[in-house]
């Protein structure tokens, strides 16, 4: 019984505790780090960069009875909630968007990407063509990357 007290003694002891718990906050450090990278390089390849333009390559809307174009909107709550109700289903909490504020997009029609909301799930545009060109918009972030694609900067001056 007294062995055992005494090894107790022994970890307890001050200059023990303290190697032990900087070991345990440098390990935890380290993994701390590393995910903070990963989620860095991560977020830098899902979005889109700023001032980038993009061309609609496929008209957004299969349905005929929902007219032809990409649809972009003039609030950014219409975008969001329109984005939910596709993403989770919840059709309940779905509001009604007034047609006089969308846009819709024809094709080849191009846009600017002005900044993202949402952790990337709505993106704030500026349209570069048609009657409302120089206005700021928003769009679905599902819908950027599947109907349109991004402008290739090449230069041919060389």
């Amino acid at each position: 019984m007294f062995h055992k007290s005494k090894k107790i003694n022994e970890l307890l002891t001050l200059s023990n505790v303290k190697v032990y718990m900087n070991k345990k906050i440098f390990i935890l450090g380290i993994f701390l780090l590393i995910s903070v990278a990963q989620a860095e390089e991560k977020g830098e390849s899902n979005y889109p960069q700023t001032g980038s333009i993009w061309y609609l390559v496929k008209n957004g809307s299969p349905n005929l009875s929902s007219g032809p174009g990409q649809v972009v909107y003039f609030l950014s709550s219409d975008a969001y909630h329109t984005y939910m109700s596709r993403e989770f289903q919840m059709w309940d909490r779905f509001s009604s968007v007034d047609a006089r504020n969308l846009v819709r997009l024809q094709k080849n029609d191009a846009v600017k990407i002005i900044d993202f909301k949402f952790e990337g799930a709505i993106y704030k545009v500026e349209l570069l063509d048609g009657f409302h060109k120089g206005k700021k918009f928003y769009l679905i972030g599902e819908e950027l990357k599947k109907n349109f694609k991004q402008e290739n900067k090449q230069n041919e001056n060389v």
